[in-house]
C-alpha cells in the first residue's frame, strides 16, 4: 500500500476517533449504513421519485398482467370472454372456484401491493429533504390517488376490506374488515386529496385530473349503489364526470399517425397511412394513444417501450395481448376434399420464414402468434352487435371475422373464407382456432409491430401503448349514474355521445337499461374496462344474469356445441371469495368470509 495513502488514513480515522471518544456510549452504538430497511432506505429525493414509479409498474402488473390465464380484470370468466370451452383451467367453470382460487388471489394480493408502495411513497416523502416542494407534494399525491384507487378495487370485488394507512415492516395479526361503504369514502376522500397536486393533463403514463375525475366517477356509482342509489352522490358522480368532459374531448374524425394521405412515414416496410382506417381505428394505433399525441381522448394510458425492453428485459415494457386474444388459425387444415398437392395442410399454416425471421403463419393479418387464452363468448361475438347497423367498430377492419387464404400454392389462394363458410371447407376447428380478431389487440399489419428487425418479436407481444381509462367510458359511467337517478334522457345523450362516434344508430329514452349499458360497455371497452369490477360493483342479481353468457356456462353453440360445465346460480351480490391464506394467518382478529365462500 501506498505509505502518503496509509498516513493520511491513519491521521483521518485518529482524528474521527478523537471527535466520538468523547462520548463512549455513542462509540459502542452499531450504526449499520450498509443494511438497510424502510426506516432508514431514504436519504435523497430521487429514491421516492424511484418508488413512484414502482407503483406505476406494479399496477400494469395488476391491470394488464402479462401471465397466461390471469388477464382477468378484464373479464375472462364473465361475459365478455374466457379460456376456450375445454380448457382445464376456464374460469367460468364456478365449480372450480373455492377461497384458495387464484383468480381472487391475485387481486387480492396485488391491490394491497400497490397499497403498500403508497404507504412507502408516503413515508419516504417525509424523510428527505426536498428542494421543490411542488416535486414532493407531486410525489404524495401520487400516491394517496394509488392507494385510493386500490382500495375502490378491493372495495368492488371483495366489499369491505381492512384498511391501513402506513407502511409497517412488523406482522401484524389483528387486522378489522371496513364496511364496504367505509371502504368507499376512505377511497373517494384519498383520490380527492390527489387533485390539487396534479396537472390538469398527464403526461405519458402519469396521471392527471381527467383520471382522477374519471375514478372517482366510478367510485361514486359505486357508493350510491350500495346506498340504494342515492341522489346525492349520484350528483357528486355526475359532476366528477362532467370535470373530466372539461379538460378532454371525444376523437370524432380520424388523426395521428396512419390518418394523413401525404405521410412518407414507413415502420416494418409499411406505410403509415391506413386509406380504409376510422377513427377508432385510429385511437389504437401505435403512436396515437397520449395525450401528448394530440388525443384527447385519452385519460390515462400504460407506455409500452421496445428500446427498454431491449435493455431491461420483459419488465412491464410490453403487451402479449396477440398472445392471449388471437385465435389459432394456422393449426386449421383443409377438409380432405380441399387437400391439394403441394400446397400446405390448411389455408393458413404457411412454412415460410418472412424477412423478419418470423413464420407467415404467424403474420400481422391473421392475428400473429395468437394461443387463444382470452376468447370473446358468443354474447360478445354475436348477441351485442344485434341491431347495430354500420357500427364501425364491428365493422371488417377492427373486428377481422373472415380471412383469406394466405398458402399462394393452393387453388384458393386469396378467397376469403368466413365464419359461415370455415366448416365447408376445413376440417371441423377447435373453438380456440376460428374467432374474431380485434384490432386493437392485435394490429392489422406490421406498423404494430415494435422488434421485429431485431428478431426478439414473432407477433406475440406489442410495445404499443394501451388505454388505463379514455374518455368514452367516463361517458358511459355519467350514462349510468343519470340512469340510476332516473334521467333517462341525459343517459341516452350521453350513450349516443359514443354511438354518434361510431355511426351506430341513436338510442331514444326507452331504450335505456342497465343492460343497454353494459352491452354498450362491451362494444366500445372490449379488452379495456375492468369487466369483474364493473359487474360486483352493480351487484344484485347483474353479476348473475351477466355470467350466464360465459363460455363455460352457457352452451358455446356454433362451430363445437357443447354441454355446459357448470349450470349452478352465483347467487345475489356475488362477490370475490377473501384469500383463505388471509383469514387463517390474521391471528388475533377474525376476518368474516364472504356470504357463499364459507
Amino acid at each position: 500500500m501506498n505509505k502518503k495513502y496509509y498516513f493520511i488514513m491513519t491521521l483521518l480515522a485518529f482524528a474521527l476517533g478523537c471527535v466520538t471518544a468523547c462520548n463512549d456510549d455513542e462509540f459502542l452504538k452499531e450504526k449499520t449504513e450498509s443494511s438497510y430497511t424502510y426506516s432508514n432506505a431514504f436519504t435523497v429525493s430521487s429514491q421516492v421519485n424511484d418508488c413512484v414509479t414502482e407503483m406505476y409498474y406494479k399496477h400494469k402488473k395488476v391491470v394488464y398482467t402479462t401471465s397466461d390465464q390471469s388477464n382477468y380484470l378484464q373479464g375472462m370468466g364473465t361475459d365478455v370472454y374466457d379460456l376456450h370451452f375445454r380448457h382445464a383451467n376456464i374460469i367460468s367453470n364456478f365449480s372450480n372456484w373455492n377461497s384458495n382460487y387464484k383468480v381472487p388471489i391475485y387481486a387480492f394480493n396485488n391491490f394491497y401491493q400497490l397499497i403498500a408502495q403508497a404507504n412507502l411513497v408516503l413515508f419516504g416523502a417525509e424523510q428527505v429533504a426536498w428542494t421543490n416542494e411542488d416535486e414532493k407534494k407531486f410525489a404524495i399525491a401520487q400516491a394517496r390517488f394509488f392507494r385510493g384507487y386500490s382500495y375502490m378495487n378491493l372495495a368492488e370485488l371483495f366489499g369491505g376490506v381492512p384498511i391501513t394507512e402506513s407502511f409497517s415492516e412488523t406482522p401484524k395479526f389483528d387486522y378489522e374488515r371496513a364496511t364496504r361503504e367505509d371502504t368507499y369514502l376512505y377511497a373517494i376522500a384519498e383520490m380527492e386529496a390527489s387533485l390539487n397536486a396534479l396537472p390538469d393533463h398527464q403526461t405519458a403514463g402519469r396521471i392527471g385530473k381527467g383520471a382522477v375525475h374519471h375514478y372517482l366517477t366510478e367510485c361514486y356509482i359505486a357508493l350510491a349503489t350500495i346506498r340504494n342509489n342515492d341522489a346525492a352522490t349520484l350528483d357528486k358522480a355526475i359532476a366528477a364526470a362532467g370535470e373530466v368532459m372539461s379538460r378532454h374531448a371525444l376523437m370524432k374524425e380520424r388523426f395521428g399517425s396512419r390518418a394523413n394521405p401525404a405521410s412518407t412515414d414507413v415502420f416494418n416496410d409499411i406505410q403509415a397511412y391506413y386509406p380504409d382506417g376510422d377513427v377508432y381505428f385510429d385511437l389504437f394505433q401505435r403512436g396515437n394513444l397520449d395525450y401528448e399525441e394530440g388525443n384527447t381522448e385519452s385519460l390515462w394510458v400504460d407506455q409500452n417501450d421496445y428500446a427498454s425492453f431491449e435493455l431491461y428485459g420483459d419488465r412491464g415494457n410490453c403487451n402479449n395481448f396477440p398472445r392471449l386474444f388471437s385465435h389459432a388459425l394456422r393449426d386449421i387444415n383443409w377438409r380432405s376434399e380441399y387437400v391439394e398437392q403441394g400446397a400446405m395442410g390448411g389455408p393458413w399454416n404457411i412454412a415460410v420464414i418472412d424477412k423478419w425471421g418470423a413464420e407467415e403463419k404467424n403474420s400481422a393479418y391473421i392475428g400473429g402468434r395468437g394461443v387463444a387464452l382470452c376468447q370473446p363468448t358468443n354474447y360478445a361475438k354475436w348477441t351485442i352487435w344485434e341491431s347495430c347497423g354500420n357500427d364501425i367498430r364491428n365493422n371488417s377492419l377492427n373486428i377481422r371475422r373472415n380471412f383469406r387464404v394466405i398458402d399462394p400454392k393452393h387453388s384458393m389462394y386469396g378467397q376469403e373464407i368466413t365464419e359461415e363458410t370455415v366448416l365447408i371447407y376445413c376440417a371441423e376447428p377447435s373453438y380456440a382456432q376460428f374467432y374474431p380478431t380485434y384490432t386493437k389487440l392485435a394490429p392489422i399489419d406490421d406498423w404494430g409491430y415494435e422488434g421485429l428487425s431485431s428478431g426478439k418479436n414473432n407477433r406475440t407481444n406489442l410495445f404499443t401503448d394501451f388505454y388505463f381509462c379514455r374518455l368514452a367510458e367516463t361517458y358511459l359511467l355519467r350514462a349510468e349514474a343519470r340512469l340510476r337517478k332516473g334521467d333517462l334522457t341525459g343517459a341516452a345523450a350521453d350513450i349516443n355521445e359514443v354511438r354518434g362516434r361510431a355511426q351506430a344508430p341513436l338510442i331514444t329514452d326507452a331504450d335505456v337499461t342497465i343492460d343497454y349499458i353494459l352491452d354498450e360497455r362491451i362494444r366500445e371497452l372490449y379488452g379495456e374496462e375492468r369487466r369483474w369490477n364493473t359487474l360486483l360493483r352493480m351487484g344484485g342479481d347483474i353479476p348473475n344474469n351477466r355470467i350466464q353468457h360465459a363460455i363455460g356456462i352457457a352452451d358455446v353453440g356454433g362451430i363445437n356445441p357443447s354441454t355446459p360445465l357448470w349450470t349452478g346460480s352465483l347467487g345475489k351480490d356475488f362477490l370475490f371469495p377473501i384469500p383463505q391464506s388471509v383469514i387463517d394467518s390474521n391471528l388475533d382478529a377474525v376476518i368474516e368470509q364472504n356470504p357463499g365462500w364459507k
